[in-house]
């Protein structure tokens, strides 16, 4: 073979065998892309329910985890420092951090819930802890409250509290939508008072602490007050069970079981 048809060969067979010889390092413990501490699952981040937590469907999570136990039965503590009846106490806390204390644990509460419970029961159990120091209202409350809020906050807020009555866009910023979790969950009951009694400055919302409605015969005082703050709770929260209580169950199978019985005697 001539040499003038091997010169092109040459460069070709070089690489190659630079290749060969090439050592492919994969990178050590210290050389990673991505540092473990990345890779870490959360510990603070919140997922919002899509419809408001039950009340009740809570007693029933609290029931299903045995939280009695450390808790007591109406949450005044056993074994636990923390006496969740202490309505003071509870005013200062936001349901947010409740919910993550709960998800991912904490200080003297060697549970995280996040893989016992779905992210529905937990806000479940956190609104009905709340409920165990800070009374939600009841029907009878609500029906009371409704023509109050009607004339003097749904101008502003909206009859269903979507923030959109009817002088809301003369406002800036808008006038709070009640509904909105993510804002209203980070508020403690304290706050909302706050908001109610003082008002919020620059931001159209007035004080009606001292106030009266004459025509409706309601004097905005600190009781009240106290009353539209759980008004506007059930907002966002439900005093209505969407499941049933094994103890509710356990009844009617004992009463059809008895009534069975009974026939066969007859």
């Amino acid at each position: 073979m001539k040499l003038t048809k091997l010169l092109p060969t040459i460069p070709i067979i070089a690489l190659l065998t630079s290749c060969a010889q090439t050592e492919v390092k994969l990178p050590s413990d210290d050389q990673s892309m991505v540092s473990e501490s990345q890779t870490n699952a959360p510990t603070d981040y919140v997922q919002f329910p899509d419809d408001r937590p039950s009340i009740p469907d809570g007693k029933v999570v609290w029931e299903k985890m045995n939280c009695a136990q450390c808790h007591g039965v109406d949450g005044a503590g056993t074994s636990s420092p923390v006496h969740l009846n202490d309505t003071a106490w509870m005013s200062e806390k936001k349901p947010v951090d409740m919910y993550k204390f709960l998800t991912y644990g904490g200080p003297n509460h060697h549970l995280a819930l996040q893989t016992k419970l779905s992210n529905r029961e937990i806000w479940n159990v956190v609104f009905y802890t709340r409920s165990l120091a800070i009374k939600p209202s009841t029907q009878a409350d609500l029906d009371e409250i409704l023509p109050v809020f009607g004339a003097n906050c749904a101008v502003c807020h909206g009859t269903k509290g979507d923030g959109d009555g009817p002088l809301a866009r003369n406002l800036e910023p808008w006038p709070a939508n009640f509904q909105t979790f993510r804002r209203f969950y980070d508020r403690t009951d304290n706050t909302l008072f706050d908001h109610i009694a003082n008002g919020i400055k620059w931001e159209g919302m007035p004080n009606f602490l001292g106030k009266e409605d004459k025509k409706k015969g309601v004097k905005f005082d600190h009781a009240y007050i106290k009353r539209l703050v759980q008004f506007v709770r059930n907002f966002h929260v439900s005093n209505e069970p969407t499941i049933v209580a094994a103890s509710e169950t356990v009844a009617p199978a004992a009463e059809k079981a008895k009534d069975a019985a009974d026939k066969e005697l007859k």
